[in-house]
């Protein structure tokens, strides 16, 4: 294990951390500390990438979806994986290739774009201070309560532009007929519900909190360069 991954291995492991981390998350202590524990106890938090940066978003997003899955903590190294694999079906109102054939897309999870989206926000803290401002919010769900399909939506507001949504399911989502036979011509996200009976939803000040707290948290890591330019305008 790297210097850095034991680093993150050993602030994931303090009270301080998860303590911060469920204020943040607005979440019961004992929901984040179980997910936590579950992770470090099955080794996969912290994550084996030798970049520190990047390491450390895989890390963030693997935190996320195991305090989101709501699950006990012996089931959540069965379950957090389920839901990093996800595949994207509907990209903001236009269905994934496949997506309505049965055959899920390939190359873009769930995992990959959580991951993105926290180097994103922490590259969006270093721009300049007229750059577009991102409010992000992330859902996970689930069909039932086995869990029998999963679902998570992205969804990501731009000053000046509309929210865009990005939805992900762990099964090949089976969309109903579309109005004229095309759905890319109507608003499909205004038309079609995931067939959820349950799950949770972070909304853009506790989530945006959540990211910022992971990267300023350890040394040497994403938020380093924006302590470096912190400090030149001082």
């Amino acid at each position: 294990m790297s210097i850095d991954a034991k680093a993150r291995r050993k602030l994931f492991a303090t009270r301080s951390f998860r303590r911060e981390a469920a204020q943040r998350l607005n979440l019961d202590f004992a929901m984040v500390e179980g997910a936590v524990n579950a992770l470090l106890a099955a080794g996969i938090v912290p994550c084996a990438n030798s970049d520190n940066t990047e390491g450390l978003a895989i890390d963030g997003a693997w935190l996320l979806m195991a305090i989101g899955s709501r699950v006990r903590p012996d089931a959540i190294a069965r379950v957090t994986p389920r839901f990093a694999e996800m595949t994207l079906q509907i990209d903001g109102d236009t269905p994934r290739a496949g997506s309505r054939a049965g055959v899920p897309p390939h190359g873009v999870t769930f995992e990959a774009e959580l991951v993105a989206m926290f180097r994103n926000a922490w590259n969006a803290a270093r721009a300049p201070a007229l750059a577009p401002f991102d409010a992000l919010g992330v859902s996970l769900q689930w069909s039932d309560g086995r869990g029998s399909v999963l679902f998570g939506t992205i969804d990501c507001w731009e000053k000046g532009r509309p929210r865009h949504r990005k939805v992900f399911a762990s099964h090949p989502l089976q969309l109903p007929p579309a109005p004229g036979g095309e759905w890319d011509f109507v608003h499909l996200l205004d038309s079609f519900r995931l067939p959820a009976v349950g799950g949770i939803a972070f909304s853009p000040p506790p989530l945006c909190g959540f990211i910022e707290l992971v990267a300023k948290t350890v040394d040497k890591t994403a938020e380093s360069p924006l302590k470096t330019e912190r400090a030149k305008e001082k």
